[in-house]
């Protein structure tokens, strides 16, 4: 009986889990350039003799979104393969596909969930004041104020990594096991944004459905408790 329940219960943890993630994808499904997360299962043992299905995000989907023209001149769009290189809370590099770009009050240019992002040697910092613009390359330049020429301040660090060695983080963004040198060939729309790539049909669809075997095996479990209580009487009236 014990390892019905255990089955049981490794089941519903399983369906939580995608629900977080299903969620998950629901509530970005408008945020620029976001990769739809997809669950792993891994066995996790209890002791020697049992194990649970422990659900967790080590990847996305990685089919490309739509390529939305903004007109503005700091939003920007990978065309193709590749990513746009930024720095994470605790320091490292990181990837990201999000291209509504903006500069900050310390100067610094970063995404819009406010990572900064990377160039040549560090993050890239522009001067106050003056007209931001980017190149299809990611080279940034600034028109300083009063002035016409544009000077040049740095270059988006643009990477296209394997994918099979890329893995999601919880802060969204994407990682390898080294760091990935800059690939010249990737080029970047600009004035326009890649929308998510999460259809929101179909992921209403598999939140109904987790839904429903979560269901499923809360009544299984009940029927399970049921059967113990039934047979836990059935032994006192035998003694």
């Amino acid at each position: 009986m014990d390892r019905l329940i255990y089955t049981l219960l490794s089941g519903m943890r399983s369906r939580t889990a995608a629900q977080t993630v299903t969620a998950n994808n629901i509530a970005n499904a408008s945020t620029p350039g976001f990769r739809r997360e997809l669950t792993s299962q891994v066995s996790q043992y209890l002791g020697n003799s049992r194990a649970q299905a422990q659900g967790s995000v080590t990847t996305a989907a990685m089919e490309p979104g739509k390529i939305l023209s903004t007109g503005e001149p700091l939003d920007i769009a990978v065309d193709g393969e590749g990513w746009l290189a930024v720095q994470a809370e605790d320091g490292s590099e990181a990837y990201t596909r999000r291209g509504d770009l903006r500069v900050a009050a310390t100067g610094l240019l970063e995404t819009g969930d406010g990572h900064p992002v990377l160039g040549n040697t560090g993050p890239v910092t522009v001067p106050p004041g003056g007209t931001v613009s980017i190149a299809h390359d990611g080279t940034v330049s600034v028109v300083p104020v009063g002035g016409i020429n544009a000077v040049l301040v740095d270059r988006i660090r643009l990477v296209n990594p394997d994918p099979a060695t890329l893995r999601k983080a919880n802060d969204g963004l994407f990682r390898t096991p080294t760091r990935s040198a800059p690939d010249i060939k990737v080029a970047l729309h600009v004035g326009a944004l890649e929308s998510s790539n999460v259809q929101v049909a179909s992921v209403l669809a598999d939140m109904v459905e987790q839904s429903r075997g979560f269901d499923v095996s809360a009544k299984l479990l009940t029927a399970t408790r049921e059967m113990d209580t039934a047979g836990a009487q059935l032994m006192r009236l035998d003694n």
